[in-house]
């Protein structure tokens, strides 16, 4: 069968949404295997029915799949450039990781692309760590430093968010007391009810700004989602995160989804691929109702 099952059309013109490979997994810190992910969730999805988990219909998706713009031969030194071609296609692009280094170029090309629009680049990161590492395992380009990175780059610290954050490292910890301007929610306060993460994103971001949202797997609790390579307990429900980045999606204007860490050789029985493209799906649906 056939990817993307009822969703793929042929022509890149009449898409909505366009999907990019990024299958790279080198920058790993614990355990690696995110690169087989795109042809993981690819080959899953040619068995899952165009329909959301109610029975609504999202064969209107109208999706177009770019194959996978870099691996772990190629590696990511041309990310930026194609990340910015397919912005410019004006389409809503989903990357499929690999690791969350792979954001790093990606989220450079979007804030050029945002400013081009006039608007203010943020990100919104749904995670279990910060990723706001300068150095890494002796890197600047390590999973654990997207967020440093996007920094460098010209993000304010003010308009990255943290979502569902569990695991600090002692040099994170340092930054965010000398910047407390960079908001976080903690997976313990969401998960006591002490926080409506949703109502105070709407408040804080207004149509000028442009949303780039980057989702790590692991923001998940392992126990529902254990295919990934720096899983942390405490984590949050998959029915939170599916609500929350759909809400995201249909309020703000988020422009750029991407989905990271994802390791089909550490799963057991495809979970978290699965729960990965079920999340996906009914972000399908959102975006139909939101283009209608």
């Amino acid at each position: 069968m056939e990817s993307w099952r009822g969703l793929k059309v042929k022509k890149i013109d009449e898409a909505k949404v366009v999907i990019a490979g990024v299958a790279y997994d080198l920058a790993t810190s614990v355990s690696s295997g995110a690169s087989f992910a795109p042809e993981k969730l690819r080959e899953l999805s040619s068995f899952l029915p165009p329909a959301t988990k109610d029975g609504k219909s999202i064969v209107d998706i109208k999706l177009y799949d770019l194959g996978n713009i870099a691996n772990n031969e190629t590696g990511l030194d041309n990310v930026y450039t194609e990340a910015l071609n397919i912005f410019n296609l004006n389409k809503f692009p989903i990357f499929i990781g690999g690791d969350h280094s792979v954001s790093i170029p990606i989220q450079k090309a979007f804030k050029e692309y945002a400013e081009k629009l006039g608007k203010i680049p943020a990100l919104i990161h749904i995670d279990a760590h910060p990723d706001f590492c300068d150095f890494y395992d002796e890197s600047k380009y390590s999973h654990a430093c997207t967020n440093f990175r996007a920094y460098e780059n010209g993000y304010q610290l003010d308009n990255i968010i943290l979502i569902g954050i569990r695991g600090h490292e002692l040099q994170e910890i340092e930054l965010f007391n000398k910047h407390p301007e960079i908001k976080i929610y903690n997976a313990s306060a969401i998960n006591q009810g002490k926080v409506d993460v949703l109502e105070e994103l709407k408040k804080k971001f207004s149509d000028r700004y442009l949303i780039y949202l980057s989702f790590d797997i692991d923001a998940i609790d392992p126990a529902s989602a254990p295919g990934t390579g720096t899983p942390e307990a405490f984590g949050l429900s998959v029915e939170y995160v599916n609500n929350l980045i759909n809400g995201i999606i249909a309020n703000l204007q988020v422009a750029a989804w991407d989905i990271v860490e994802v390791s089909p050789p550490l799963d057991i029985n495809n979970i978290t691929s699965w729960t990965a493209l079920k999340i996906m799906y009914e972000v399908f649906a959102t975006l139909i109702n939101k283009n209608k």
